[in-house]
């Protein structure tokens, strides 16, 4: 099973996000809860963290990239 990991909607009027920085690479393993990756906007960066438990099975926006709301940023492989 596997999970998309998408851009989040951060502000009422976002439209676009930045990835600014990954804090994971592909293949590394990740927890729930812990930071992925960071969104930059006009008005502010946050960090996003990881919505599932598994392997970090790929990054589909490489970092720099600017990308609408609900794009699928990276995909979360579970055992």
């Amino acid at each position: 099973m596997s999970v998309n990991v998408t851009m989040p909607k951060l502000g009422m009027t976002m439209k676009v996000g930045k990835v600014s920085k990954w804090y994971k690479n592909e293949g590394d393993s990740v927890d729930k809860g812990e930071n992925l990756f960071e969104v930059e906007t006009e008005k502010i960066t946050n960090k996003v963290e990881s919505p599932a438990t598994g392997n970090l099975f790929q990054v589909v926006v490489p970092q720099g990239k600017t990308v609408p709301v609900g794009t699928i940023l990276a995909i979360i492989a579970q055992a």
